[in-house]
Formats: C-alpha cells, sequence, structure tokens
C-alpha cells in the first residue's frame, strides 16, 4: 500500500507506505468498524484506494497493482536494478540472498526477497516497507535511463500482463516522450507512516488480532 505522489514540472516524487496492519475504517464496507489496511484488498483495488483517500484526505487518480511474480518479470526486464541497503542482512523468506551495506545489483529474485524481508530487521513490517519502496524506486531510477526510454516500446512488451493498472498507455507513451525531450534527473523522496500496536477485532476477522 504505497501512494506515489508525483510532480512532473518540478521532477519531484513522493513515495508514502502506510503498514499494513493500520487500523483504519475502509468506506463503503465496514461502516464505522475499523480493519486491518491489508484487508481492504479483499473488496478490491478500488477498496484499497478509497481507505488511502479517506485516510489522508486525498484523491487518489491511479492504481498499479503487481504480485511477486510480476516484480521479479519487471526487475529482469530491466536488467536488474541497483539497490541501496542501509545495512547487511540475508533474507529470511530465501536464504540464497544475503545483502551488503550499500549498493547491491539484484536480478529478479534477489529484489523480490529484499522486498519481502522484514524477520531480519526489530522494527519488522515498517523494514519491509522502507524495502519495497528502496526497490520501487530503484525500478523508477532504471526506468528512468536514457537507455531505458530509448527502447520502452520493447520492454513494455517484455513486461505485458504483468502488473493491473487504470493508467493508459497513450498518458504513458506522452510522459516517456516528454522524458526523452526534457531529460534531468528526478527528486524522489520516502516516507513511512509510524503508529503504536495494540490487540483489537477487525472488521474481517472473528477474532482479535495485531492492529
Amino acid at each position: 500500500n504505497i501512494i506515489m505522489t508525483v510532480n512532473p514540472n518540478t521532477k519531484q516524487i513522493l513515495l508514502t507506505t502506510t503498514p499494513r496492519d493500520y487500523y483504519v475504517t475502509i468506506p463503503g464496507v465496514s461502516g464505522d468498524a475499523r480493519d486491518k489496511l491489508t484487508h481492504a484488498g479483499i473488496y478490491g483495488v478500488d477498496a484499497s484506494m478509497a481507505t488511502l483517500e479517506n485516510l489522508y484526505g486525498i484523491d487518489i487518480s491511479y492504481y498499479a497493482r503487481v504480485n511477486f511474480t510480476s516484480l521479479e518479470t519487471i526487475v529482469d526486464a530491466l536488467g536488474g536494478v541497483d539497490v541501496n541497503s542501509e545495512e547487511a542482512f540475508t533474507a529470511y523468506t530465501d536464504s540464497r540472498y544475503s545483502y551488503t551495506k550499500g549498493i547491491n545489483h539484484l536480478g529478479g529474485e534477489a529484489a523480490l526477497a529484499y522486498a519481502r524481508e522484514r524477520y531480519a530487521f526489530s522494527d519488522g513490517d515498517r523494514a519491509r516497507g522502507r524495502h519495497q519502496m528502496e526497490v520501487i524506486s530503484a525500478v523508477m531510477q532504471k526506468a528512468l535511463s536514457p537507455d531505458i526510454l530509448s527502447h520502452y516500446t520493447d520492454v513494455l512488451a517484455g513486461i505485458d500482463g504483468c502488473f493491473e493498472t487504470n493508467f493508459s498507455y497513450d498518458r504513458l507513451a506522452e510522459l516517456v516522450r516528454q522524458q526523452l525531450t526534457d531529460s534531468g534527473s528526478w527528486n524522489i523522496v520516502s516516507y513511512s507512516v509510524n503508529g503504536s500496536g495494540d490487540t483489537r477485532q477487525p472488521y474481517s476477522m472473528s477474532a482479535n488480532a495485531y492492529v
């Protein structure tokens, strides 16, 4: 559940991640009752968008949804990405992958293991959210490079069917042409929302759970 706010005029991008266990209302579903943010996805991507819109008081125009294998395919189609890790660790979900502090060049499987990791860190899901944003940032930086943009249609063909989105191909092509014309780098900023833990009954569950 990452909100990407893009300003094409200033070439700035803000990534905001909200922990999946955030205790929120789901508009049109839970009424005044609260649920885990991740459960909004049970009711469809529109419910997830509406929940985040309600939480932050914003309008979200577009969405993109990927799964595990989609992320691997996208990263591999880009020829791998460079992710800057704040510390060294081994992935709990896939012990084949260990990461050094600093820049790590990752293929699809290694990028997925990096993005999923939470057990190696004391702040668990918050660390996972940061890792997801780091991978997304790395994907964006690679996708915005001139060598990728110059043959973006080939890249898009390679990842066809890997994600669901309501963002039109024509609008995407327009932004690519704009970037090729204007060039210049983008400033990507990441922000992780925090909170305190508790045990409550989520709307979609019959028993108490961590929130």
